[in-house]
């Protein structure tokens, strides 16, 4: 992963807490000329009832990535950053400790490079490289917005968004795409159990989507995708984010072949509403392979007064790769749980947020941890700009 210096960080860091606005998915913008954008996060977190005897966990981060933007022609260019600071260190352990799991899809003290992508657009034909915004518009049951894809995607789109119908077919190949050591060298045993194998290379993403789109933008709408993601070299995950994957003896022993259907149904004017429909299957496995993520949403930071979202999840282990989908809950699969997420706009990408989220481990071995419910709560400050 490449670092930047602290120096530089810290000034970016400053610029950008200082500049308006809130969370925003950036991942079908056309922009200006030359612009700089990006979001910022402020957060207050509490999470209670952990099982096992361990206690509450409270803290706070700061976030801010600022990026830089030009399109010349039919080329776009972008380069952007990432800074957080928290009261807690997440990648490492506590003295005389080892580091079992890392929960979290990000540093919490840490200053490095998060995007830098070159795009270029042809008619209906765009193709880009580098380190981007994930172009397939995946629920967080599969990908964590928050990731960034390494690689290459393309995509074909046929129909604009002032069409009644729009369709769209996405391609993508990436390599070390997390935050965390998703790359590097392991030594497996070979299958006759002679000495062992060197298996190099990164964890690789492959796989595509279809999306179908009824209704204009703006307007009520229907939109559906179904896509296909594959994980390959799945032991060269760092070992604290395989998480609730099945392991043996530490390693991942499925492979990862998921097939996902999202359908969203979405209304728009002064108060929008949207509702999502997300079912995945992990068709390399037979058991404890499916995931459900449905989800409610009533208005629209920018666009009302206030927003408020709805989710209900119930992922099984296997159902997807644990370590690249959302870092939100306590647990990355095998689990159930319900978030509420009401937030007020102050300002024109400028909202506070109140967030709670209750979640079981309702595929560990353990049947007393599997009915105790997790809570957290978070109080949130999200700008962008």
């Amino acid at each position: 992963m490449t670092r930047i210096c602290v120096a530089s960080s810290l000034a970016v860091f400053a610029v950008a807490v200082a500049a308006a606005a809130q969370d925003s998915q950036a991942v079908y913008q056309q922009q200006k000329p030359f612009r700089f954008a990006g979001d910022t996060l402020a957060r207050y977190e509490w999470t209670k009832n952990i099982p096992g005897d361990v206690p509450d966990v409270n803290r706070y981060r700061l976030q801010a990535r600022p990026r830089v933007e030009m399109t010349i022609g039919p080329v776009q260019l972008g380069v952007g950053g990432e800074f957080n600071y928290s009261d807690d260190e997440n990648d490492k352990a506590p003295e005389g400790e080892t580091l079992a799991i890392i929960r979290d899809n990000y540093r919490s003290r840490d200053a490095r490079l998060d995007l830098a992508w070159g795009k270029v657009t042809f008619g209906p034909f765009s193709a880009q490289g580098g380190r981007f915004f994930m172009p397939i518009p995946f629920t967080e049951m599969i990908w964590d917005r928050d990731l960034r894809p390494q690689g290459g995607a393309a995509t074909i789109q046929l129909g604009k968004t002032t069409s009644a119908a729009r369709f769209a077919l996405h391609g993508i190949y990436a390599l070390g795409s997390h935050v965390f050591d998703d790359e590097g060298d392991f030594r497996k045993t070979s299958n006759d159990g002679s000495d062992p194998l060197l298996d190099q290379g990164a964890v690789r993403m492959y796989g595509g989507a279809a999306e179908l789109s009824l209704g204009r933008a703006g307007e009520t709408a229907l939109h559906f995708m179904g896509a296909y993601l594959e994980f390959d070299k799945l032991n060269q995950l760092e070992p604290p984010i395989r998480r609730q994957n099945t392991r043996v003896e530490g390693l991942i022993v499925n492979p990862y072949q998921v097939i996902d259907l999202v359908g969203r149904l979405t209304r728009g004017g002064q108060l929008p509403a949207q509702l999502v429909f997300d079912y995945c299957w992990n068709h390399a496995v037979s058991a404890d392979n499916k995931g459900l993520w449905l989800a409610a949403i009533l208005g629209e930071i920018g666009v009302s007064p206030a927003r408020l979202e709805y989710t209900y999840a119930k992922v099984d282990k296997d159902a997807t790769l644990a370590a690249y989908n959302t870092d939100d809950f306590f647990w990355g699969t095998g689990w159930e749980g319900h978030r509420v997420d009401v937030g007020v706009s102050t300002r024109k990408n400028n909202s506070v947020h109140g967030i709670a989220q209750w979640q079981r481990f309702k595929d560990s071995p353990d049947p007393v941890v599997q009915e105790q419910w997790v809570t957290r709560y978070r109080l949130e400050w999200r700008t962008s700009f």
